[in-house]
């Protein structure tokens, strides 16, 4: 039973390893960003690992969160004192433990349920989190290798599953961390591969601006009814040609039914890099939502007040605009975009 305890315990270590790795990686990622977070906007590759890495590390905290209740609960039955004064489980459970898992937690749920809070206080929130799994994760090898395991006998007060040695154990998840963060950036694409993905951006980023330019005045001189009346009809012939030029085919979209086309279209847009997803949930047989998620003109937004987007619309909901006019014949209304940091929310609905 002994030996299966301390076997446990290893493995606890060896999760807080594991995890503090990712933690590592990620921090590279931010640090990398730090002097402007708003140009992970559109960087899909870094925002997928960085979410990836995130989720990973958040998990391993909550699967070691609820071994070490256990654990805290063990300690309360058996009338442990060093819960209470200074000691390396005084440290872990109160240090490492509640106010750690406080400060992950808060990140977390910002990350989680508040995403635009990300890009506006992630020079703030990346720090905490990273502050409370380091204190999880030093605290638990100080308690470990300098408490829990010179008093082992059952294995000669030797770790197994772990190095052995604190200074290994302390040094290796900046290692793998660092390599993990290597790897990202190979993935990311050579210097060469950045500046064309660069320079292909702030090509939309200038005709996401300039799009925005000319619907404000069209509608000053049209009217909405008119803009959406004779624009929208004419947006689906340039995105046809611009499809076309991606090696995609929107003829094919036309045998299909409205719902479907637009499903087919958003994944087409999501192949030709302008945003990690486009989503669309319908509210009834003739309205629906079109949200875009990490798109890559969302720098545009970054430069622009609450005001200059008023009454703006997203051009993605413009494109799906085009499509339904083309495979219904029907005219839309489409309400004013709802923008956020990372992309918009646009509401549409067919008129009879």
């Amino acid at each position: 039973m002994k030996m299966f305890i301390e076997l446990w315990i290893e493995l606890m270590i060896l999760q807080a390893i594991i995890g503090y790795c990712f933690v590592v990686a990620n921090a590279f990622i931010g640090i990398y960003n730090i002097k402007d977070l708003n140009l992970m906007k559109g960087d899909f590759e870094f925002v997928r690992y960085h979410k990836r890495f995130g989720w990973i590390e958040v998990s391993i905290f909550y699967i070691l969160f609820i071994q070490c209740m256990y654990m805290l609960y063990a300690h309360l039955i058996a009338a442990d004192p060093l819960l209470y004064i200074p000691s390396g489980i005084w440290a872990h459970t109160w240090i490492g433990g509640l106010v750690a898992t406080i400060m992950v937690t808060s990140k977390f749920i910002v990350a989680r349920f508040k995403k635009d809070g990300i890009y506006k206080y992630g020079k703030y929130l990346g720090p905490i989190g990273f502050t409370g799994w380091s204190l999880a994760h030093w605290t638990s090898l100080y308690n470990f290798y300098f408490i829990v395991l010179p008093n082992w006998n059952s294995l000669g007060r030797l770790a197994v599953i772990v190095p052995n040695s604190f200074i290994w154990a302390a040094i290796l998840p900046f290692i793998v961390g660092l390599g993990l963060f290597i790897f990202v950036l190979y993935r990311r694409g050579s210097e060469m591969k950045e500046k064309t993905r660069f320079a292909f951006n702030q090509i939309a980023f200038l005709l996401h601006g300039v799009t925005f330019g000319y619907e404000k005045s069209a509608k000053e001189l049209l009217g909405t009814p008119a803009l959406f009346k004779y624009v929208v009809p004419r947006t689906y012939e340039f995105i046809e040609k611009m499809m076309t030029m991606s090696g995609l085919d929107m003829r094919k979209l036309e045998k299909l039914s409205l719902s479907d086309a637009l499903n087919e279209f958003m994944k087409m847009a999501k192949k030709i890099g302008m945003a990690e997803k486009v989503k669309i949930k319908w509210e009834s047989e003739k309205s629906f939502i079109i949200e875009s998620v990490n798109c890559s003109t969302a720098q545009v937004r970054s430069v622009m007040t609450k005001e200059e987007l008023t009454n703006a619309i997203c051009p993605w909901a413009i494109f799906a605009a085009s499509i339904a006019n083309k495979l219904t014949g029907k005219e839309l209304r489409m309400e004013p975009s709802e923008f956020n940091e990372i992309g918009a929310s646009t509401k549409l609905t067919l008129l009879d």
